[in-house]
């Protein structure tokens, strides 16, 4: 029967790995609103990928790839390319294709092509929904509705997870999305950093 048995080592190295996973999505939050920018696109310009220098001074100064969609940047990590893309979306794909990274951030509100669906080869492995309401938080306007969610495939082959975040401002709604998904946990832990400064890059800009 359900609940006879003590967790095996296999349950508890599972639920270990879902709870880093857990408290890494939740830095996303955060992310975004670091990452904010006031800093407006040149309406004539397009997505694109350009060299660019990176740090504040010529002394540690390294190349990076940067990533322009209709509206926001981020960079791409070394040894990642892009392997499909959209106005307010991109996917990044790494070397030896165990990790592929995502992100949806257009101006204001809508949704990825397909990202928030779960396929007919995938089944929900956690979902976790979160909603802030205008005044709990400081500096808050408008209500926050954050959305965790893992599937994986049925096969086996690989895990994808996910957090959308939606904001009120004023009368206007934001909404972004960030995934990973990946091989097997030796790939996940590989990546995870890289993962995390790709996702401290994005920049937003306004209209």
């Amino acid at each position: 029967m359900i609940g006879c048995n003590a967790p095996s080592s296999n349950d508890n190295k599972e639920k270990e790995r879902l709870n880093n996973e857990i408290e890494l999505l939740k830095k996303e939050i955060e992310l975004l609103k670091n990452n904010s920018s006031n800093k407006k696109i040149d309406e004539s310009s397009d997505y694109k990928k350009e060299e660019a220098k990176g740090g504040g001074s010529s002394e540690g100064a390294v190349d990076k790839t940067v990533y322009y969609g209709f509206y926001f940047s981020v960079n791409i990590p070394p040894n990642f390319t892009v392997s499909k893309s959209g106005g307010n979306e991109v996917y990044l794909i790494s070397q030896d294709e165990t990790v592929e990274f995502f992100v949806f951030s257009p101006l204001w509100s809508g949704n990825p092509e397909t990202y928030l669906k779960m396929a007919p080869t995938e089944e929900l492995e956690y979902e976790k929904t979160t909603e802030v309401k205008e005044g709990e938080r400081p500096n808050q306007y408008g209500d926050d509705i954050t959305r965790w969610v893992t599937l994986k495939a049925k096969d086996g082959s690989y895990v994808r997870s996910f957090v959308s975040i939606k904001r009120q401002v004023g009368r206007s709604d934001t909404h972004h999305v960030f995934g990973i998904k990946y091989k097997d946990k030796a790939s996940y832990e590989k990546y995870k950093e890289t993962y995390l400064a790709f996702k401290k890059s994005l920049e937003q800009f306004a209209d």
